[in-house]
């Protein structure tokens, strides 16, 4: 391992991604990393942006805009939702604050709920000068408790849920809450847009917000293999049909996204 926690064959990928990105190959940029503070930070194209793990270099190769676009159209801006400026939106499991960022650009006024104190630096760093992103480090469940929290920012996994794979996990014991509850103590009123990719724990997420989702126009669950390895569509889907909401699932790249459209 190097300093910036990469193996020799992803520090190799790493050199050869750059040569690409010398040489104008590919969409690829030249990436640089760096250590601030406890964080990695990746620089590329004149963006700096703090990463839990170096390894997540890779989601830049090609640039930060490029990875906001992807993320936007994962969760389904432009097709699924339309936000417009002034537009409340709802980032669960916001990570380091790409789709936050992605949101604010629209102009929306967005609430970035992170629960893995690690990566929550990172969603400061990077949104740290946008004030239309208002950032949160809280646990969203269906009750207000306390409960295990599984930390695993190395490869975004964190979650209620014990991680499955090799990475070191740490768990911490946490206040969870109930979406409602945060929305009454933030005073949200009608949600344009809610992303949620809590790692598993999207039903339980539902289950804690039915007043707020009650006034939400779409939402954006990611549902895929993350709940010890069994999606959660087919109880988001009841969950999100009971609350009103027309829905329908999603493949875009990697992840299964349920959509509910409140008509």
């Amino acid at each position: 391992m190097t300093k910036f926690d990469l193996t020799r064959k992803q520090s190799t990928q790493l050199f050869f991604s750059n040569l690409l990105g010398r040489l104008k190959l590919d969409g690829r940029s030249p990436v640089q990393l760096s250590q601030e503070d406890g964080l990695f930070v990746v620089a590329v194209a004149g963006k700096r942006i703090a990463v839990p793990s170096a390894k997540r270099w890779r989601n830049y190769k090609r640039g930060w805009d490029k990875r906001l676009q992807k993320l936007s159209h994962q969760f389904g801006f432009g097709d699924v939702a339309t936000i417009k400026p002034g537009d409340i939106v709802i980032d669960i499991g916001a990570n380091i604050g790409e789709f936050s960022v992605a949101a604010a650009n629209q102009g929306a006024i967005v609430h970035a709920i992170e629960g893995d104190p690690f990566v929550f630096r990172c969603l400061e760093f990077n949104t740290r000068s946008i004030d239309r992103i208002t950032r949160h480090q809280n646990v969203v469940w269906k009750e207000d408790t306390q409960l295990t929290f599984y930390s695993e920012p190395t490869d975004a996994n964190s979650s209620i849920f014990q991680p499955m794979g090799d990475a070191p996990v740490r768990e911490l014991h946490v206040a969870a809450f109930r979406l409602d509850t945060l929305a009454r103590n933030i005073g949200i009123g009608d949600v344009a847009f809610l992303k949620c990719d809590a790692e598993g724990a999207e039903p339980e997420v539902i289950e804690g917000a039915r007043d707020l989702l009650m006034r939400t126009k779409v939402v954006a669950f990611d549902t895929g293999a993350e709940r010890l390895g069994e999606e959660t569509s087919a109880d988001c889907e009841r969950l999100l049909s009971e609350l009103g909401f027309t829905v329908h699932h999603e493949w875009r790249g990697h992840r299964k996204i349920t959509f509910g459209i409140r008509a």
